[in-house]
């Protein structure tokens, strides 16, 4: 009788674990950035670097219509943001090249996520914007869940599409 209600009580004490973790955003600092048999290699082509060096230089956090997204609310907000980006573009432009892992672009996304420290849900939604840009230049196909959790504390993509 123990046995079977530690064996209901167990699966329920991870859920709430799980759920609280999630919630308090502790779940997103514990997040892996790569398990090692699932490390993707990224072809550091000529056309990437230049894709990454192409958004370093565009004037970011600015409105645009096609997401919709109307900017950042001031001038130091959308300063703050670019600066974010910036630094992560720099840095991605340094390492990937010397090695060429999607653990080495997720480890740097983590450190841009955790400092970006706007409460602007508009502004933390158009990072993930440059982020899934970043992604795309790079041929890199999945985050491994790490924004969603980021952004929403759980690794939505886990759920069964309805």
């Amino acid at each position: 009788m123990k046995l079977a209600i530690a064996l209901v009580l167990l699966p329920v004490a991870f859920i709430v674990v799980f759920f609280v973790a999630g919630v308090t955003g502790v779940l997103f600092y514990l997040w892996p950035t790569s398990l090692n048999d699932d490390d993707e290699r990224i072809d550091m082509t000529v056309a990437k670097v230049d894709g990454l060096q192409a958004l370093l230089k565009e004037r970011k956090f600015v409105e645009d219509r096609a997401i919709p997204y109307p900017g950042a609310m001031n001038e130091a907000s959308r300063a703050a943001a670019q600066s974010a980006v910036d630094s992560l573009l720099k840095d991605l432009l340094a390492k990937l090249p010397i090695d060429p892992r999607r653990a080495v672009l997720l480890r740097e996304f983590k450190r841009t996520l955790t400092s970006f420290d706007t409460i602007e849900s508009e502004e933390r939604d158009r990072l993930l914007v440059y982020l899934k840009q970043i992604m795309d230049i790079l041929g890199v196909k999945s985050s491994a869940e790490l924004l969603n959790v980021w952004r929403y504390g759980f690794p939505y993509g886990w759920l069964p599409n309805a």
